[in-house]
């Protein structure tokens, strides 16, 4: 049996009455997002606090471009929690699409090379719009990059539910 018809198995295990008010698709994507999430969060976490724990600030006076004065703090940039998202958004790119093309909306007509291109055009959406709240979250207001991440993480799931069901996986059929 291939793992995606194993998993989907799995992850229909969990589908009992009281969960029986949501559709079977939303469900399944509900729980790869989970999975997407705490893989993600996880890959995030180990990143920021341990490969790039000793990143020294950028002095931001020898970047090429300008940056808004409230994401510099006494002149310097701190990156380290970019480049652990650096790090972290291609696994959740790849797992996710593989998730959501494989358990959650795997009836699509689209064929695989353009459902990927759509999921890549959501996912750099996605990205644009992580990075701007990052910048918020973490260099405006001060919150903790980790939990900042999962905040912004549950709001681009929002966001990316209905451009992958409406956009990138379009007239794959409920189950």
């Amino acid at each position: 049996m291939p793992l995606s018809n194993f998993l989907t198995r799995f992850v229909d295990c969990f589908y009992i009455k009281p969960f029986h008010k949501v559709p079977k698709q939303t469900f399944r994507y509900i729980v790869c997002g989970g999975i997407n999430f705490v893989v993600t969060m996880f890959v995030y976490a180990i990143a920021y606090n341990f490969i790039f724990a000793g990143l020294a600030p950028v002095d931001a006076s020898t970047l090429p471009v300008s940056i808004p004065a409230s994401f510099v703090v006494n002149g310097f940039l701190d990156v380290s929690h970019y480049a652990a998202l650096g790090i972290s958004l291609p696994v959740n790119c790849l797992l996710g699409f593989w998730l959501q093309r494989n358990i959650s909306f795997k009836h699509s007509p689209l064929k695989r090379r353009i459902q990927f291109f759509r999921y890549f055009l959501t996912a750099i959406i996605a990205l644009t719009i992580t990075l701007l709240l990052t910048g918020l979250f973490v260099d405006v207001w001060g919150v903790w990059p980790t939990p900042a991440q999962m905040i912004i993480y549950c709001i681009t799931a929002v966001f990316s539910f209905v451009m992958q069901k409406f956009f990138t996986f379009r007239g794959a059929e409920k189950e």
